[in-house]
């Protein structure tokens, strides 16, 4: 019988779910910097009006390729090497964009940066949803949606704060290089954190392993009644067979759940919300 306190199980519980939603953090971040570092871009490379939309899209474009890829990712390799990979790619997308010196090079940094977006937009919540008991799910997952808007905010207040100098480093304007840039920081924690984390017990359950996902929820400190409870959804989720076109064939709650999703995301788009944050 597990004898942890409520305590320490809900402290590991929340670790997982905190560094996994780091994810969202980050694309709060890469997200919110671009406004404040724009105008200085425009200066510096002599942007046009399309040029300056070319290098905030970029990240989005970016963000499309890497959420094609990143099912077959977290299917071959695990959700939480998947993540792992998302934050290199911020690590190193963060510093290429502080560091480019032409319109092109900045584009192509932006563009493999989306792609470290794309990679932790599907793959951390994936894991959240996975690795969290039944009672704490909901908040788990709905911290990564937390996590994005707090990294809004925190891009919008560090511009604000380097905008405020008129030189960095001896170059006029060249503190968007760092406005870009320190985001590989909080890209490096996220990556040490993941190193500590479990594996996904739903994805070790489709791999064959059951023993290394029991294992997992022991170390999560749930007690036995909690792991069978864990254990049997997985299973019972597993009899029913993942095919996505099947489902919206033959399941018509599936398909409302679909239509919901994306009328929501149309609603969220139609408020104009995203003019205001680029």
């Amino acid at each position: 019988m597990n004898t942890v306190s409520p305590l320490r199980k809900k402290l590991v519980i929340y670790f997982i779910g905190f560094t996994a939603a780091l994810a969202g953090l980050l694309f709060g971040l890469d997200v919110g910097v671009i406004s404040g570092a724009l105008p200085f871009l425009k200066n510096e490379f002599k942007l046009s009006i399309g040029s300056e939309g070319t290098v905030v899209s970029a990240l989005l474009w970016g963000a499309v390729i890497g959420t094609l890829v990143s099912g077959t990712l977290s299917s071959h390799l695990g959700r939480r090497k998947t993540i792992l990979i998302s934050a290199v790619i911020f690590v190193i997308g963060s510093l290429l964009c502080s560091v480019a010196t032409s319109e092109s090079l900045l584009i192509v940094a932006r563009l493999f940066l989306g792609m470290g977006v794309g990679v932790a937009s599907f793959t951390a919540p994936l894991y959240l949803s996975e690795i969290s008991p039944q009672k704490v799910r909901g908040s788990l997952i709905s911290m990564y949606q937390l996590m994005i808007t707090i990294g809004i905010v925190l891009a919008f207040l560090s511009n604000t704060w380097l905008a405020s100098y008129a030189t960095f480093g001896g170059v006029t304007g060249g503190h968007w290089r760092l406005m870009l840039g320190i985001i590989a920081i909080p890209a490096a924690i996220m990556f040490v954190g993941v190193l500590f984390l479990p594996e996904s017990p739903r994805w070790l359950f489709l791999k064959g392993f059951k023993d290394r996902a029991v294992a997992v929820f022991t170390r999560m400190h749930l007690n036995d009644a909690e792991i069978a409870a864990e254990v049997k959804e997985i299973e019972d989720n597993l009899k029913i067979k993942q095919n996505g076109f099947e489902m919206f064939k033959t399941n018509p709650n599936f398909r409302r759940v679909i239509g919901l999703g994306v009328g929501l995301q149309l609603i969220q788009q139609l408020t104009g919300i995203n003019v205001v944050m680029y």
